[in-house]
């Protein structure tokens, strides 16, 4: 596939790969269009029992590509289709009625951390670096991230995470429950290989049955504001402006009211 995304399927088992490996596989609209595109057709693939999510390069993806964030901020249309398109991106692969593994190893950063919680599970190289970081930048994860972020590691853990932006590795994660397997960096393929057949090996009526049920449960009662207001507004104010620039420019930022 074009736009920074492969996808192959082989046994059953489908591996969708970010391959951005120059820019660690951040997440711009063309790739976000055609993840959108994979999905949909996986959706309905009777050949995909299993969907595997990774990237490549020592990467699974380090969050939104800002420079083209910053260059969009000129057309708040586009800024605003791009953002939404994101977060179809990480419900389409939350709703996804099959399995599915996000295999990390490396940077798993801002919006590459969305798409890893919106797996159902998520197997971990050691070397791995997480970070729920929109503080950083003066922007907001959606009401859907910071839901799903709490249902893995609590509101306490979310709050940690969240107002400090602090980057963790493998070992922290699987503690706080970010993650729930991890393996040394040259074992994680042997680590996928025996988590799959574990998987593939269920019935796949019970499976679909099952992640529907998880799906009604995480789901009910959530009171998530579909729109996201706020996030969508935090994207043309003075902090995400000086946000967008210091990581461009590589320094920290100098937010107004600091």
């Amino acid at each position: 596939m074009a736009s920074g995304l492969s996808l192959s399927i082989d046994g059953g088992v489908a591996r969708l790969r970010l391959t951005r490996p120059q820019a660690r596989n951040s997440l711009t609209q063309a790739v976000c269009s055609a993840l959108c595109e994979a999905l949909t057709a996986l959706a309905r693939d009777p050949a995909c029992r299993i969907l595997v999510v990774e990237g490549s390069g020592g990467s699974f993806a380090s969050g939104a590509d800002i420079a083209e964030l910053d260059r969009l901020r000129g057309d708040p249309p586009q800024l605003i289709a791009m953002y939404r398109l994101l977060r179809e991106t990480q419900e389409l692969l939350y709703g996804l009625p099959r399995p599915t593994i996000a295999l990390i190893d490396g940077f798993c950063l801002g919006a590459g951390l969305s798409i890893a919680l919106a797996c159902d599970l998520r197997l971990a190289a050691t070397r791995s670096v997480f970070a729920a970081s929109p503080c950083r930048i003066g922007l907001l994860y959606s009401d859907s991230e910071v839901r799903r972020l709490a249902m893995r590691i609590g509101t306490a853990g979310t709050r940690d995470l969240l107002f400090t932006g602090r980057r963790i590795f493998g070992a922290e994660a699987l503690r706080l429950g970010l993650i729930e397997r991890l393996s040394e960096p040259g074992e994680l393929e042997e680590s996928l290989t025996e988590l799959v057949g574990q998987i593939d090996s269920c019935s796949q009526a019970s499976l679909h049955k099952t992640k529907q049920q998880l799906l009604r449960l995480e789901t009910a009662g959530g009171g998530v504001r579909r729109d996201d207001a706020e996030a969508e507004a935090a994207f043309f104010e003075a902090d995400a402006a000086e946000g967008f620039a210091a990581f461009l420019q590589r320094r920290s930022p100098r937010f107004p009211g600091r």
